[in-house]
Formats: C-alpha cells, structure tokens, sequence
C-alpha cells in the first residue's frame, strides 16, 4: 500500500465543540478527561509553530516558553487541540492566575495540555475515531519530554464516580468523548462536558461604586434575538489585584449611557458607572432565576479568549445523547 496523499497543512481549523449536560452519559463507549480551567488553544505546526485561540485569535507571541517547547516536537506539519492552564501546588488549573498571567506578561509557568491531534505530516486525520487520534497524539509526546506540554490522560473509571471525586477536589468537572466519533468541527454531541457547578461567561454591563473603587459588576447575557439583557450582579471572588485590573481596564471603556435597553432597578443609593459591552467575564453560581438573574454569582477571572457579542446562556442537554 503507498502512503496517502500528502496535502499542504490548513490555515485555519474549526474547533470541536461541546455540548452541556447536567451528568456523564451512560454506557461505556466513551473516553473520559478531566475538564481543564483554562484556555482552550489549537496548536499550528507547518516551518514554525503558531498558538490560535478557539475563535481564531493569534497567541503564538504571548506565549513564548511553551512555543519553544513546542517547537521541540518530532514533526514538520500538525494541529493540536489542548488547553492551556496554570496548575496549583497540587497540579490543579486554576483559572484566575492564568489569566493574570497574560495580563501581566508573565506567561513561563503555562502549561499546554494536549488532548486530540486533527493533522499529522501531511496527513488529515479528522475523519478517524477519536481513539485512534489520540493515541497518535500520546505517541507524538512520548517522542521527546518537554517541561510545559503534556497529554491529556484519560480515566477508566466509573464517570460519575469520577465526577464526585473531581468535584470534591474543586476542580471543574470532566468532558466525555464518544468513540468512534470523527472531528467535525460542530457541536455535534460527541463531545460532552459536565460542570461541577454552573459558570459560564457574562458580559461586563458596568460596576456599582464602593470605597475600593469596585463593589459589584452588573453582567448580562444576549438572549435569542442578540439583545444584551441584565442577568445580576456579581459581589465575590474579587482579589486586590484583580480589582486593579479591572479599574485600569474600566477607564477606557465608561460611558454614560448603560448598554441595556431595559436598565435594571437597583435599590436607592446605589451609583453605577457604565462601560461599554467589550469585556467577557466567567462566573460561578448557584443558580440562575427563573427571571434570569444569577444567585450567588463569584466572579472567577476575565476572559480574553471570547469575543462579548458571542456570549449568550449555555444551556443544560438534559436530553444527553
């Protein structure tokens, strides 16, 4: 048999897209991965190595340790999917360094973790199962150690039993890949995630003023028509030098007009200062009302990946395939 074909490596390659649910999916034909806390990132090999965020942005010069790491791999054209995180003293992704970490510069301690190989020498390896590319892709890693790139490992263990334990380390929760499956590109269920507690990401509507400078954030969503809509306010998780970030990032960006079409009521006494709708962040919550607002929202790091006029509610597939 010759070998097949071999094709120029593609500019750009469409992220595999996950669908929400509430638990692991049943039956054992799935892989099982811990959900990582950070950013997801495509890698690009072809005569040099270039980092793309899930929407396309080119990180390639923020990241300059892990480019040289990855520059290191055995292989003249490849796309890796993966996400970038920063690990604890315990190995766990914790979002809000992270994102300090790229605020500030700072980027050397960022680890990629690499969970599925769509390109390999000139090859397009989409269409085979998902199984069947990884193993290439632990194959590819095994070749040479590097300090900041490692695999995604998966677990063979009861999912939901997983899940529980993950939880209980507050960690994020698992993501779950259907055998067999191909890489469409499309949120096509193959790829399930299932969140230890709610979070997702808001748009900044504006913040409420306090002697701190900040003393809450009003977030909102776009809801079916694209109309920017309040979803509540957000009064934790706020660190002293996440509350300079976000000050320095505020001056640009105040208005006097809110952005809302329907400004929400806010109890007497209460000053707002407006910003324009640019800015993502991610939080975590209990719940969100059935009016739309979010019960007790913590606010978890700003996202720079994620464009705002994207952001609208992740709903729950409670009819998991």
């Amino acid at each position: 048999m010759g070998s097949p074909k071999q094709t120029p490596c593609p500019e750009r390659i469409q992220p595999q897209l996950l669908t929400m649910a509430s638990r692991p999916p049943a039956g054992n034909g799935w892989i099982v991965e811990s959900k990582f806390d950070g950013y997801r990132m495509l890698v690009r090999i072809d005569a040099g190595v270039k980092l793309f965020t899930k929407n396309g942005f080119d990180w390639t010069k923020r990241m300059p340790r892990l480019v040289s790491d990855l520059e290191q791999l055995p292989v003249q054209s490849a796309w890796i999917d993966g996400e970038v995180v920063i690990q604890d003293e315990e190995g766990r992704p914790t979002f809000q360094p992270l994102q300090v970490a790229f605020s500030s510069g700072k980027t050397d301690q960022i680890v990629f973790f690499a969970f599925d190989l769509m390109w390999y020498e000139g090859r397009d390896l989409r269409l085979l199962p998902v199984e069947q590319r990884r193993q290439m892709l632990s194959d590819l890693l095994e070749q040479c150690a590097l300090d900041n790139v490692r695999f995604s490992q998966a677990f063979e263990v009861d999912p939901n039993h997983l899940l529980h334990a993950i939880c209980e380390m507050q960690m994020e929760g698992l993501v779950c890949k259907r055998m067999g499956s191909a890489y469409t590109g499309e949120r096509d269920g193959s790829w399930i995630k299932v969140k230890c507690s709610p979070r997702q990401e808001f748009v900044i509507l504006g913040y409420t003023r306090a002697a701190a400078g900040i003393g809450s954030l009003l977030i909102g969503l776009h809801d079916d028509t694209g109309q920017l809509v309040y979803a509540g306010r957000v009064r934790s998780g706020f660190s002293d030098r996440t509350l300079k970030l976000l000050r320095s990032k505020f001056s640009a960006l105040e208005q006097p007009e809110s952005p809302l079409q329907v400004p929400p009521k806010l109890a007497k006494g209460i000053t707002v200062a407006w910003v324009a709708p640019q800015m993502v962040c991610e939080v975590k919550y209990t719940e969100i009302t059935p009016n739309g607002k979010v019960r007790h929202a913590v606010f978890q790091g700003l996202r720079e990946d994620k464009p705002a006029s994207e952001i609208s509610l992740e709903t729950d597939a409670h009819d998991t395939p």
